[in-house]
């Protein structure tokens, strides 16, 4: 559990890192990352932010731009400046209106014995079955 006097790590607006930021405590990104991302509590990815890699937390909140694989623990919450190009995989998700997402969303059923997933793909084409309409047979008149 994060302590009150616990600072996570902030990357600030005119900071651009390659590699990987791992961090106990909560991750605040203003800048860009090329790589791994990885906190034990919240990342939250600013408006100023871009970043390129997979992301990886119990809470993941978006207001700038993802290209990676995003994993959430408990939430992942996607504001109307966010973008998200990549799949993600949580228990909750808020997305609002006007974010943009790119990708393939795998969420937990909330039960209380176990957890099974369910997949929905967004932007797919969804399949219908055509029902044909029965037609009215043709009556055949005797004329006499």
């Amino acid at each position: 559990m994060k302590q009150a006097n616990q600072v996570g790590t902030i990357v600030g607006s005119s900071v651009h890192l390659t590699g990987i930021i791992k961090d106990s405590s909560d991750i605040n990104i203003f800048g860009g990352v090329e790589g791994e991302v990885h906190s034990d509590e919240k990342v939250v990815i600013e408006d100023s932010a871009r970043v390129k890699g997979p992301i990886t937390a119990r809470e993941v909140i978006i207001s700038g731009f993802v290209n990676g694989t995003i994993t959430a623990k408990d939430r992942i919450e996607l504001n109307s400046t966010g973008t998200i190009k990549g799949n993600i995989d949580t228990k909750d998700l808020l997305i609002h209106s006007g974010a943009t997402f790119i990708g393939k969303c795998t969420m937990a059923e909330k039960t209380d014995s176990e957890s099974t997933a369910t997949e929905a793909e967004f932007g797919a084409e969804v399949e219908t079955e055509e029902i044909e309409e029965e037609q009215p047979a043709e009556v055949e008149k005797d004329e006499d």
